[in-house]
């Protein structure tokens, strides 16, 4: 559903600081519907994925709900180069919630 894979993850470690290793786990919590293992703790702390109630599997978090508080922990949010880093992140907002929906459409 992510037509430029490499494109969202370059624009995920550019404009919120996540490594390569965070924007790919998490994308691939996106598709998958959950993530497990040690890929997961980076992801939970930055509150882009929350533990599932059976407690195995860590499922992603909204990507509207993720990346907007990921851009909200950042410094100064009204200079000119961070409201325009904010409509970017809108963007990369929209272009990620269709894998969610998708996924949550699966079910």
């Amino acid at each position: 559903m992510i037509r430029d894979e490499a494109s969202v993850v370059r624009r995920l470690t550019s404009y919120l600081d996540l490594s390569e290793h965070e924007a790919r786990a998490y994308l691939r919590a996106l598709k998958e519907g959950s993530i497990r293992g040690p890929d997961a703790k980076p992801l939970l702390a930055r509150g882009m994925v929350i533990l599932s109630s059976n407690e195995k599997v860590y499922l992603p978090v909204h990507p509207r709900l993720a990346l907007s508080n990921l851009f909200r922990s950042r410094g100064d949010r009204s200079s000119p180069e961070m409201k325009e880093k904010r409509k970017l992140v809108d963007r990369l907002t929209l272009e990620l919630i269709p894998a969610y929906e998708k996924r949550e459409g699966a079910r």
